[in-house]
């Protein structure tokens, strides 16, 4: 029968927690937009659910507006994203790293909104949080498996030493 030594323990709750990391992580959901509506009860009693024209294709120019403004943000988040900051967040911080690039984002460029009208902003900021999560998650995620493989070569280099 063969011995264990006391580096296993540890080894193996590092690999564990590493992959934990990894597969709890990546199941986490994106956040998708939705189509924001208006409730308003009639005088007889009944509710009323009110759809925007943007999704009943009534009014372009509003979908003009919300397409300009999902480019405009999209290129902004490119612009202002540090890849590098969440990638090796997510090297160095496996479960953690991918988690705390969704949490909410309270800095949204106020410049490229002057002078723009209310449904132009309204779907700019909406867009710029949606995207610079997902970049933010993306960036973190791909650090989280890279650091997790790293590890998982270093913790086997370790054990295949203390054998000899």
């Amino acid at each position: 029968m063969k011995r264990v030594s006391y580096v296993h323990l540890p080894v193996f709750a590092v690999v564990m927690f590493m992959l934990c990391g990894i597969i709890l992580t990546s199941s986490y959901a994106q956040e998708t937009p939705t189509a924001p509506y208006e409730v308003q009860q009639n005088p007889s009693g009944e509710v009323e659910i009110i759809v925007p024209a943007r999704i009943k294709n009534a009014d372009k120019e509003q979908d003009l507006d919300e397409s300009k403004a999902y480019a405009d943000a999209k290129r902004d988040v490119k612009a202002h994203i540090n890849p590098t900051l969440w990638f090796t967040t997510g090297c160095f911080f496996p479960l953690v790293g991918p988690l705390y690039s969704q949490r909410d984002i309270k800095k949204v460029p106020a410049a490229r909104t002057l002078g723009k009208s209310p449904e132009y902003v309204a779907f700019y900021i909406d867009a710029y949080k949606i995207e610079m999560k997902k970049l933010r998650y993306n960036w973190a995620l791909g650090g989280c498996i890279v650091g997790g493989l790293v590890d998982v070569c270093i913790i086997g280099i370790i054990i295949d030493r203390n054998r000899n």
